[in-house]
This record gives C-alpha cells, sequence and structure tokens, in this order.
C-alpha cells in the first residue's frame, strides 16, 4: 500500500491552501501522528514519581482520553513487623526508586528514537517515489491525440538526395528563419529525395503564436536508422525560457514536444523520421500545456516524454538552474515500459508472421536511439540488453517477406517507372511528363496501402500535392499500384487544383540490386 501514487486533495489547515499530497505522504503522516501519541505517553510518565508500594491513583488526559489506574492499599503489617523490617523497607525503596527512574529515562529514549526512525522512513519514501512515480505509463492504453492545422508557404522550398553516405539539405524561410537537416551516414539505406518547405502558420496547438519557425519535411514516415539532426535558427530570436520545440506527423497530426540536444544552445531537434518540426513561443502556461499532451501513437507519446525531459534539461542548463533527478534517471522507466508493453510483443509477433518483423525492427532501432539520446548506455554499450542480436533477428525474418517489384507504365500523358525493393519500406516513382521530370514519393502505413506525395517547379509555377495508394497482388505474384494525386498548382497568373488517379503494373523484380 505504501507504493501506491494515487493522489488526493488534503486541505493545509496552517496555510489555508491546497496542497496535494501522495498516499505515501499521507501514510507517513499519520505514522508520525500515533508515533507521537505513544511518545507523549511514554513521556508523561516523567512528571509522576510515585514510588511503586504506595497508593496510586494516576489520570491521563491525552487529545480527549482518561485513564484511572485501580488504587491499591498496602495491609497494614503489625507493629512489631515494622520494627524489624524498616531498615528492608527503605533498602528496598531505594533500589526499586533507581530502577523506576532508569526506566523513565529509557523510555524517553526510546521514545525520541522512535520518532526520528518513523521521520526518516518518510524522508526516504518521499525521495524515492519522487523520482518515480511519476515515470509511470501505460503505452498499450492510447491517448486522445492534438492534431493542429498546418499551412504551408509553398514557395519556400528545397529538395536534395540523401544516401547511405549522409548529407544536408537547407532553407531560408520567407521572414529569414533558417532550418538546416544533417543525416549521418548509415541513417538510410537507399537514396532518398528529401524535401523541406516552410511553414506558415500552425493553428490549434498550445502556442502563444500561430507563426513559428518550423518546417515540413518528406517524405512522410520516413524513417531514419539513425537520429538526424535538424537545426532551427529563427529570424527572431526567441528567449530560453519561451523556446517550445515541438514536432507533428503527416499534415498536423500528433502535435507532441519535440527531442532536442540537451547541451547545445543552438535548437537542435533529434529527428527518428519525418514530417513537420519547429520552434515557437509560449508562457509557463503554454509550456504546462504542452507538458499535458498524450499522444494516441506509442512511438509518439515515447518522443514526447523524451522532448518534455530533454528541453527542460536544456533550459535549466542554459538558464543556470539546473537541480533535480537527472533525465537518464527520469528517462529510463518509459524506455523501459515502452519495451515491455511495445516491442516485445512486435517481436514475438514477427516469429509468427514475418511481415510484423520490420515494424518490430524499427521501433527497436527506435528506443536504441533515443535511449543513447538520454544516456542511458555507456559509449559501445547497448540501451536495450542484445539489442544487435534481436536486430540481426528481425532483419533476417523481414528478408522472408521483402519482395521487390518493378512499376512501369504511363497515364494521363505521363510516363511512369520506378524500383521497389520492399512494399513495406518508402519507394520512389520517377515522373516523366510534358512539363519536366519529377519524383513521387511512396510512404507505406501497410504492405498493401499508404499515402504519396509530389513536388514540381518549373517556369515560376509549383506544383505539390498528394494522396491515398493501394498495391493488390495476384496469386502469380504480379500486381497493380494506383493511388490518387490530389494537386495544386501555383502560378503567377493563378492557382489551380487538379485530381487524377493512376493504375501502373507491378512486376516482380527479383534481380533488383537491393540492401
Amino acid at each position: 500500500m505504501w507504493e501506491d501514487a494515487t493522489e488526493f486533495w488534503n486541505v493545509n489547515k496552517i496555510s489555508g491552501q491546497w496542497s496535494v499530497l501522495t498516499q505515501q505522504d499521507m501514510s507517513c503522516r499519520v505514522r508520525v501522528w500515533v508515533s507521537c501519541g505513544f511518545v507523549v505517553q511514554m513521556l508523561s510518565a516523567k512528571n509522576e514519581t510515585t514510588k511503586p508500594h504506595e497508593t496510586q491513583t494516576r489520570n491521563y488526559t491525552n487529545r480527549g482520553f482518561a485513564r484511572i489506574s485501580s488504587s491499591k492499599t498496602r495491609s497494614q503489617r503489625s507493629k512489631t513487623l515494622i520494627s524489624k523490617n524498616v531498615s528492608t523497607d527503605l533498602i528496598t525503596d531505594h533500589v526499586l526508586s533507581s530502577q523506576f527512574q532508569n526506566m523513565k529515562n529509557l523510555n524517553s529514549f526510546l521514545a525520541l528514537a522512535l520518532l526520528l526512525a518513523v521521520s526518516l522512513s518518510c524522508s526516504l519514501l518521499k525521495n524515492k517515489t519522487s523520482k518515480t512515480s511519476s515515470s509511470k505509463i501505460d503505452f498499450t492504453a492510447p491517448g486522445k491525440s492534438l492534431d493542429v492545422k498546418v499551412v504551408l508557404d509553398k514557395k519556400q522550398t528545397s529538395s536534395g538526395k540523401i544516401g547511405k553516405a549522409g548529407g544536408n539539405v537547407s532553407l531560408t524561410a520567407a521572414d529569414g528563419s533558417e532550418f538546416s537537416l544533417d543525416v549521418p551516414a548509415n541513417a538510410l539505406a537507399t537514396e532518398t529525395t528529401i524535401t523541406m518547405t516552410a511553414v506558415k502558420t500552425v493553428d490549434g496547438s498550445p502556442l502563444d503564436k500561430n507563426t513559428p519557425a518550423a518546417v515540413q519535411l518528406g517524405p512522410s514516415g520516413l524513417f531514419f536508422k539513425e537520429m538526424a539532426t535538424l537545426t532551427i535558427v529563427p529570424a527572431n530570436e526567441i528567449p530560453v525560457k519561451e523556446q517550445i520545440i515541438f514536432g507533428y506527423e503527416g499534415d498536423g497530426k500528433e502535435f507532441h514536444l519535440a527531442p532536442v540536444d540537451p547541451k547545445s544552445k543552438e535548437i537542435k531537434v533529434k529527428l527518428m523520421g519525418f514530417s513537420g518540426a519547429g520552434v515557437g513561443s509560449g508562457s509557463d502556461a503554454s509550456w504546462a500545456a504542452h507538458q499535458m499532451i498524450e499522444a494516441s501513437n506509442a512511438s509518439t507519446r515515447l518522443v514526447q516524454k523524451l522532448g518534455e525531459l530533454t528541453q527542460g534539461d536544456r533550459r535549466e542548463t542554459l538558464l543556470g538552474k539546473k537541480e533535480g533527478a537527472s533525465t537518464e534517471e527520469l528517462f529510463r522507466p518509459f524506455i523501459e515500459a515502452f519495451y515491455d508493453q511495445v516491442v516485445l510483443k512486435e517481436i514475438a509477433a514477427a516469429e509468427l508472421d514475418c511481415k510484423h518483423a520490420q515494424k518490430a525492427l524499427n521501433d527497436l532501432t527506435f528506443i536504441e536511439r533515443t535511449g543513447e539520446l538520454a544516456n542511458l548506455a555507456a559509449e559501445g554499450s547497448d540501451v536495450i540488453p542484445g539489442f544487435r542480436e534481436k536486430m540481426a533477428r528481425l532483419q533476417e525474418l523481414g528478408r522472408k517477406c521483402k519482395k521487390s517489384y518493378r512499376a512501369e507504365g504511363a497515364s494521363d500523358g505521363a510516363s511512369f517507372k520506378g524500383d521497389i525493393c520492399d512494399v513495406n519500406q518508402p519507394f520512389t516513382i520517377n515522373v516523366d511528363s510534358i512539363t519536366g521530370k519529377w519524383p513521387m514519393h511512396f510512404t507505406p502505413e501497410s504492405d498493401t496501402a499508404g499515402r504519396m506525395e509530389g513536388t514540381f517547379s518549373s517556369n515560376g509555377c509549383t506544383l505539390t500535392g498528394g494522396g491515398p495508394y493501394t498495391i493488390s497482388i495476384g496469386e502469380d505474384g504480379a500486381g497493380t499500384i494506383t493511388f490518387t494525386y490530389n494537386s495544386t498548382a501555383t502560378c503567377p497568373f493563378g492557382t489551380t487544383t487538379t485530381s487524377r488517379t493512376s493504375t501502373l503494373p507491378l512486376k516482380p523484380a527479383p534481380e533488383l540490386n537491393c540492401p
């Protein structure tokens, strides 16, 4: 019962204010009160100096209780015995009085020791629970996500191809804010076109203003094997105390606090995947509101908690107010809970059906890298015991399910061609039309469906958009991919919107040199 962390309200009668106490606090207080009652009774013996052979009538009044002992009178002795035993009685009285006094001193000592022990136990219990009680989380019960409305500045965009060796993509927004994405080596298995588009407004978030310094990164849903870093330099400086660094999924889903490098004076957002990230300003109330966000997706909830802790750590470090438990101490229970409640189940599912191997591998890698950011393991050591062995096993299971395809065909006057090494991993299909060549990025949500997006600029016009896609595979191993491209063309003379659905054949391509 001492380990329960249920909170309830208690009135502080001295200060007249409300205070939140845990059951540990209240249980300890009850023990102190009870001990005080015993102490009062034990110490009250100091005022009672009656001798054991005298008539004793004791009255105790402690908190409304009364105790009256029965009276006992020694039988009268004969006059002849008095004279014979007077010296013996005097000696006995002296011995008993000494023993009685020693007993009172011993009672006082034991009473004080009792109070000290109970107080120390309460203090130790409080110190122990204050670091761990808030670290309990259930990743199996999704919360209600916060979705925001994001408006992009499609005139402010940049892109670049990044492969296994790593690379950089940068952008300067219209207001002068600078963004630089650094992808380390081995973060991506294949060359991928990375896009970065400036964000105009974010509505529906707890930020004080809806015009943060932010970008949306694509392709949405892209996963990194190593953490990428987005460095943000806002055009208008934001005081450290007011900085709120955030992220979101897709086009505004699952708004959350983003993890940062807690040791950097610059704003360095740590990313394991895309879509959006930025920094805005907020008061203490706004920061508190961000701390209450609880995403529905389990991995986003873990990112939210790491964002809360690393941003708090960075604030305290830069403001010179570092105190309390470390990020490592506070974050470890969340990593352990996510591993037990999510990853272990996914690994078990992958052993039964290889199609679950990639999701399990992504989440296993995800918690290993986030744990490294929180310094949960020494350099060269694994955060998750046996991480490398588990990763190798999941990769082996994933290869059993991996099938390669080539998409090639024509639709609405444009030709399409692309290689798909794994339908469970992001892939690209290139478009060749009368207006030019450009890539379409496909991000799987399952092995049969997902979303696609693409951006193309030419002659002062920008075409951007996206939509859903589905994959169908027949018994012979061949199939089709169908996608709907809902696009907006922005030109100096106006804006037009279109929607086209295309279907391309998929042919098995085991000859592809896939990683």
